[in-house]
């Protein structure tokens, strides 16, 4: 216990040391430093924040969101290796045959899914920043686990621990990122938060790169085994950072790196603007959940969204994998980067300007067409090669969509954190359970290179998603005016009153 204290205050230290704070102005006001000063030239916080506030928000970026991204990122780090370990040996190796790859993905994302919500409900009664690290660990082990496989059966039974470790991170920090901070600092941050995905999927190809190359037999092991064991070594400080860092929602416990007055000055300034966390959920959850049209369509959204991203990522390494004549294993593992670049650099720009205009809908749709251009060179196929790569390469677009809907779902249940758990939990939870199973049958690994009916299927959903967008804008837009109307009749209320009086 001593050493963890100990630990504890050097975190805290390090955190001090990187916001920078000097001593105040002879006028009392408190003098930025540097770092604070560059962020605010970059607009990353508003020029007019009060100074003590924007090192409030520093000191949560760094803790929710370093421990949110590197998690993240090691996720996705793990989904990419087992798609570049099938390409790079070890379909051969466990003797994988059809479809197998598919029915692995689909027992991952079946425990993974079938455990979302049940982890939503666990998070409300215990500490996420214990929760969380302590998933991660369990994670870790099972990738390690992979490693050491010896057949397929070995194989679904480790994705199948992996996806029950894996299913309360996601939407355990989208809810913690949702309990810290205001509407108009949420979109940047997720967004922030969701780029670790690409970036995980393109470290993954390079990462497997660079194991064929100089790992490929070393102590025996080949290529693909030593890609989960790195993985599996990255975990232990990520995990270990979590512990440390990663705060508790804000209306159950002070984090280590506050001080009081921060802490009070984080929940003050969330007063009016968004709902505290609860302890429990209340018995009328799932009535409010289902008489309100949120849950309807955020989860169809996701659900489509989760449809659309599917053409950029293992059916374009399927497609690599089937010319070997024109693509090496090397070139097989890397070019599928350029898909994730392109959505990595996509996300911020829509994160940020989301944060400025309040305009997720506009950012949502403006990301949607290219995607859609996208996957019609899939379906018209022949295009020639430079057309096909042209068209996995632009569905990377569609990488904008996780991060604004999960945004825009935060701002728009800001009102009730109960609401906004449940719903975030049900996205994530029905649109991978229904991709996980469609998957299969629209991108078979025994159809490469060819997808034509699952690019069909996908161009149709991502037709509609961009109807649903204004959907949701329409609705939304009607349930502000209605609070308008009605603070106005209660403001014109309490007038008529006063002047009875």
């Amino acid at each position: 216990m001593a050493d963890y204290k100990d630990d504890s205050k050097t975190v805290t230290r390090v955190l001090s040391s990187t916001i920078h704070e000097p001593a105040d102005t002879p006028d009392g006001r408190v003098k930025e430093g540097a770092w604070i000063r560059f962020l605010t030239f970059l607009h990353w916080y508003p020029k007019d924040m009060p100074s003590e506030e924007k090192k409030l928000i520093l000191r949560l970026d760094l803790s929710i969101l370093i421990f949110g991204c590197l998690s993240f990122f090691i996720k996705y780090l793990d989904q990419a290796s087992l798609t570049n370990a099938y390409v790079s040996g070890m379909r051969e190796d466990l003797n994988f045959k059809g479809n197998d790859l598919n029915y692995v993905t689909a027992t991952f994302w079946a425990s993974y899914c079938t455990f979302m919500i049940p982890a939503c409900y666990f998070m409300t009664h215990y500490p996420a920043n214990y929760v969380l690290p302590g998933l991660e660990v369990g994670w870790g082990i099972c990738t390690f686990g992979l490693a050491w496989s010896q057949n397929l059966q070995n194989v679904y039974a480790m994705r199948f621990f992996t996806g029950i470790f894996e299913c309360c991170s996601f939407t355990g920090t989208i809810y913690v990122i949702g309990s810290w901070y205001k509407p108009g600092e949420i979109g940047r941050r997720v967004s922030l938060f969701f780029i670790a995905s690409p970036l995980g999927t393109m470290f993954a190809g390079y990462l497997q790169a660079a194991a064929y190359t100089n790992l490929h037999g070393v102590h025996g092991l080949a290529g693909w085994r030593w890609l989960f064991i790195v993985d599996a070594i990255i975990t232990i400080p990520i995990a270990t950072i979590g512990f440390f860092v990663f705060p508790d929602v804000p209306s159950r416990k002070k984090p280590r790196f506050l001080t009081t007055a921060n802490h009070d000055l984080a929940s003050k300034r969330l007063e009016g603007v968004t709902a505290p966390p609860q302890l429990k959920l209340s018995k009328s959850i799932f009535k409010r959940v289902l008489s309100r049209w949120h849950w309807y369509l955020l989860v169809l959204q996701w659900t489509l969204l989760d449809q659309n991203v599917a053409p950029g990522g293992q059916p374009f390494s399927l497609y690599l994998k089937a010319y070997p004549k024109i693509y090496s294993i090397v070139q097989v593992n890397t070019l599928p980067t350029i898909t994730t670049a392109i959505s990595i650099v996509a996300a911020l720009t829509a994160g940020i300007f989301a944060d400025k205009t309040g305009k997720f809908w506009l950012a949502s749709s403006a990301a949607t067409l290219p995607v859609i251009a996208g996957i019609s060179l899939l379906v018209a196929w022949n295009v020639g090669e430079k057309g096909r790569l042209a068209g996995f390469f632009l569905t990377g677009f569609q990488g904008v969509m996780s991060p604004m809907t999960m945004s825009w779902a935060t701002v728009i249940m800001a009102g009730d954190a109960e609401e906004r758990a449940v719903v975030t939990a049900s996205m994530n939870a029905i649109g991978q359970a229904i991709a996980a199973g469609s998957q299969v049958v629209q991108f078979p690994a025994s159809r490469a290179p060819n997808f034509h009916a699952g690019s069909s299927s996908a161009l149709a959903t991502t037709v509609v998603q961009l109807v649903v967008i204004f959907l949701i804008l329409f609705l939304w837009n009607r349930d502000k005016k209605k609070a308008i109307g009605s603070s106005a009749d209660q403001g014109q209320e309490r007038w008529s009153m006063r002047q009875i009086e």
